[in-house]
């Protein structure tokens, strides 16, 4: 039988990669490996297989480093491997083993003569005392077998996220999560906000216990935390690593920190930085989520629930909980033992599960010529819903949209033409009040023809939802902010028959997803309120 060799990913994210017979194979960040950090380069490691002796030699070809069972490996630096050994495609991260089928005997091992330190990157000692006092941090790295003694920054997606794995950080099935600011540590000046990098203090006395005790029961410890301030340029990411470095220096126990600097798809409650968790940073182990579980302070508890005690600032810990399945605590539950029972919580303002299909109204076409106004939030589904009508219409009704247009004088002018080329108008615009909408009624009247209005039920949270949904999705749309939103809140009057309109048709948001992944994305909270 003629012997067969393989790369295999531990996460089995993807088939394995044969390697055939004494024929040179690059790896890297690729459609097949589905790597696509762009740390990793496209040509990252050459392999080429030995089947008669049952080796491979490993050339590492990228800038950034490769892994061989924890070690760093020299760029252009070759070494021979057997069967079974770990390669990582980037030093701990993307991890393969190399596979012979069948598996080669113990007498068909060749003896490797070439020594490991030939090949393996020469790693310094450098040993730093860290206090919470400190004002400096040198990154402090080890020798070890394993590659779990290794203190270090990974810098993810251009700064969206940064990863800090402390020293002694092992991968494990059961993940012990936590929020750091009000859960881990609190302000020393007592202000709800820390004044500098150094304002922090450890919450509880207990917390380094609490936490070794999860060591002993086998726990991941890894910190998940929002750090708007260091995106929006308020605070230096170098003096926040300082920080982060003393805080888990002084909380003395092995620990991963995830810090999530922008608005993207790593800021809570969306699940970003855990899945990088989940799918780079464990050593390829599938975490039990049964066994896992989160602690954080932004819980959506009301104001009072304890004496004393203030609104938490948002639900965003608890949301990112109920988006990963996972089990949800207080710090006041996990370190003080207290009852989560009769505490007054707040609700979302939408829940997108709760959210269903609904058919469409055909009675928004009209076997009459006339102009069909929209009114509801940006982002509460109007330009889908014109879309349809254009559709189902076979193109007899034709939207004009501000957005894309600029002024209402160019929709209305372009309004115009559509009408006396005999199309039906679909007004693709928010128009609140009743001033913006008497433009229409006007012109359809001195256009002589229906005017109806179609009001979109979508609430000014499910339209904040939407609108969040589009920007991790990165589809491409006009910038909507907060403010825009309040402004229609305040602006909005009902619409009335009276106003000029032959009837008020009310629509329902109607959500279309093009994949599951896409509705699995949008039925995830993703507003931290």
């Amino acid at each position: 039988m003629s012997r067969q060799c393989f790369l295999r990913c531990l996460l089995d994210s993807h088939s394995p990669i044969r390697l055939p017979h004494n024929v040179e194979i690059v790896v890297g960040r690729s459609r097949i490996t589905k790597i696509k950090d762009p740390s990793c380069s496209r040509q990252q490691l050459s392999f080429k297989a030995d089947c008669d002796n049952c080796t491979v030699e490993v050339k590492q070809l990228g800038v950034n480093p490769s892994g061989l069972n924890g070690f760093a490996l020299t760029k252009c630096g070759t070494l021979k491997v057997n069967h079974g050994t770990r390669i990582e495609i980037l030093l701990n991260h993307y991890i393969h083993v190399i596979e012979f089928d069948p598996p080669p005997e113990d007498n068909d091992l060749p003896t490797t003569k070439r020594k490991l330190e030939d090949v393996i990157s020469p790693i310094k000692n450098k040993i730093s005392k860290l206090t919470s006092d400190s004002t400096h941090s040198t990154q402090e790295t080890e020798n070890s077998i394993d590659g779990v003694a290794i203190s270090s920054w990974d810098e993810i997606d251009k700064g969206e996220l940064y990863v800090f794995t402390m020293k002694g950080t092992k991968p494990s099935k059961k993940i012990a999560a936590f929020d750091m600011d009000g859960t881990l540590i609190t302000t020393k000046s007592g202000k709800v906000y820390p004044v500098d990098t150094h304002d922090w203090k450890i919450i509880f006395p207990n917390v380094t216990q609490k936490l070794k005790e999860l060591l002993t029961y086998g726990f991941k410890i890894v910190i998940l935390s929002n750090q708007a301030p260091i995106g929006n340029g308020r605070v230096k990411i170098e003096d926040f690593k300082i920080k982060i470095e003393n805080v888990v220096s002084k909380i003395d126990v092995p620990i991963e920190v995830y810090i999530a600097t922008g608005k993207g798809i790593y800021r809570k409650p969306a699940t970003g930085m855990w899945k990088v968790l989940a799918e780079q940073k464990n050593g390829g182990l599938e975490i039990n989520m049964n066994e896992s579980f989160y602690c954080g302070d932004a819980a959506g508890r009301l104001a009072k629930w304890a004496p004393g005690k203030k609104k938490d600032h948002s639900m965003a810990d608890k949301l990112l909980a109920e988006n990963l399945g996972l089990k949800f605590y207080t710090p006041e539950q996990f370190f003080l033992g207290h009852s989560g029972t009769n505490i007054p919580m707040a609700k979302p303002d939408f829940v997108p599960k709760e959210l269903k299909s609904e058919p469409f109204n055909e009675n928004l076409i009209s076997a009459v010529k006339e102009i069909l106004v929209l009114v509801g939030y940006p982002g509460s589904g109007k330009s889908f819903l014109a879309n349809q009508i254009e559709k189902k219409s076979a193109q007899r009704y034709v939207a004009v949209c501000r957005d894309i247009l600029g002024t209402w004088q160019k929709c209305a002018a372009k309004a115009t033409e559509l009408v006396k080329l005999g199309k039906s108008v679909i007004v693709d615009s928010t128009n609140p009040d009743r001033e913006s909408r008497a433009r229409w009624t006007s012109l359809a009247k001195d256009l002589k023809v229906q005017c109806r209005c179609v009001k979109l039920t979508t609430t000014k949270a499910h339209a904040q939802h939407n609108n969040r949904f589009r920007e991790l999705m990165k589809i491409k749309h006009v910038p909507v902010n907060d403010i825009i939103f309040h402004t229609y809140k305040n602006k909005f009057n009902e619409p009335a028959p009276c106003e000029g309109f032959k009837e008020v048709i009310e629509v329902k948001f109607n959500p279309s997803f093009e994949d599951e992944d896409t509705e699995k994305m949008y039925r995830m909270h993703l507003l931290e309120k």
